[in-house]
Formats: C-alpha cells, sequence, structure tokens
C-alpha cells in the first residue's frame, strides 16, 4: 500500500525531518540549559514543533538525551577513525597516526561547548539506563585506543593488553576537552592536543619497552 504524502513529502520524510529538528533542539537546549533544566516544553519551543510531534519519536527526554547522545559519539568516532587511517605515509609511527585522531576528536566534540558538555556532562547521574548506555560507550573508545595500540607495541603478553592505559588518555582528554571547551581563557587547540599526544605516546612507549615487567 502506497504511503500518503503531504504537500510532496511523505509521512516518514517527515517524520525524519521532524526527528532531524527534535535533535538539533536536544543539542542546543541539553547543551546550553543541561538535562535538568532541558524540559520537552523547551526542546519543542526550540524545535518549533509540538508536545505531540515530540512523543510520536521519542518516550521522553532520556530516549532524546541518549539518541543526541550517541549521535555526538558516532559522527566523533568516525572522524576520529577516518583521521587514524587515512594517513599518508608508507611506514606511518604511532605519532602520524595518533596526531591526526585526537585533532579530529578536538574538531568533532570540543570546538563544540554544548557537545562536550552533553557526551560527558549531562549524561551522569541520570538513571541506570544511561549510566550503562555511558559505560558501553566508554567501552568503545577504550577499544579503540586499545587496538591501535596495538598495531605499534607488543601487547601479546599482556593479561589487559593496553585497556588501563587506554582508560588513563582518555580519562585525559575528556577532561583536558571538557576544561578547554568551557574556558574563556584558554591555550590554542594544538597545545592541548600535543599535550595529549605526549602522554599517549608516553604510555605506548612504557608498555613497548616492557616496562613494568619481570626482567
Amino acid at each position: 500500500m502506497p504511503q500518503r504524502s503531504y504537500g510532496g513529502r511523505s509521512v516518514a520524510e517527515r517524520q525524519a525531518e521532524r526527528r532531524e529538528r527534535f535533535m538539533a533542539a536536544g543539542l542546543e537546549v541539553f547543551g546550553t540549559q543541561g538535562y535538568a533544566g532541558g524540559t520537552v516544553s523547551a526542546i519543542c519551543a526550540e524545535a518549533g514543533l509540538s508536545r505531540r510531534q515530540f512523543y510520536e519519536l521519542f518516550e521522553g527526554r532520556e530516549d532524546l538525551l541518549i539518541a543526541v547522545y550517541d549521535m555526538i559519539h558516532a559522527e566523533a568516532r568516525m572522524a576520529v577513525l577516518a583521521a587514524f587511517f587515512d594517513v599518508d605515509v608508507p611506514e606511518p609511527r604511532i605519532e602520524d597516526r595518533t596526531r591526526p585522531a585526537v585533532t579530529a576528536f578536538f574538531d568533532s566534540v570540543a570546538t563544540d561547548p554544548r557537545r562536550m558538555r552533553i557526551a560527558f556532562i549531562e549524561v551522569g547521574g541520570v538513571s541506570a539506563r544511561v549510566e550503562s548506555h555511558r559505560v558501553q560507550s566508554r567501552g568503545e573508545w577504550t577499544a579503540f585506543f586499545s587496538s591501535a595500540a596495538d598495531e605499534f607495541a607488543d601487547l601479546s603478553g599482556s593479561e589487559f593488553g593496553f585497556d588501563y592505559e587506554a582508560a588513563a588518555f582518555i580519562g585525559a582528554m575528556t577532561e583536558a576537552g571538557h576544561l578547554w571547551a568551557s574556558s574563556t581563557r584558554r591555550p590554542d587547540r594544538d597545545t592541548v592536543v600535543d599535550m595529549l599526544v605526549a602522554i599517549i605516546l608516553s604510555l605506548a612507549a612504557s608498555r613497548s619497552s616492557g616496562s613494568g615487567t619481570d626482567d
């Protein structure tokens, strides 16, 4: 049965457009007013849509928060992966891949304070469901950096791979990114990127040199 159309657009197309508007509104409202202050009414006003249209697409604010959070991290991961692998060097070193990847993270997340706030602040303490989602996403970042390090350091003899170092680096990257995004007086982006690259290179060098193992 063919779908009905309104103004030349199908019902699915109109719903997709409304979803995009609610997503943009969620980014703006949660990213500036916070989750606690981001009411459905405020979101609908920002989107220029009705509460009825909101509840046709989302069960509530929590669903929208998760959707916006997933969008931010998905776009960041795509940017980081592309930067990590798109290196035009015959035999790239870890620094050749890490620097573009960290820069891509900053360009995708930290340069927009709203994204940084939602991705690493507003998801905290909302509910057990959101916390489980946050932990899963952080695990995906940890797995990515562990896999990346494994290309350059011999981790075959380590029971835990690079997971703890990756977790430490992610903590440093997110805290530095949040400080940078929320500050009015701050160093330029490349200064912070240089610092973060130095951290992960130090962690990788320590592991590859066999530091912490018995002689």
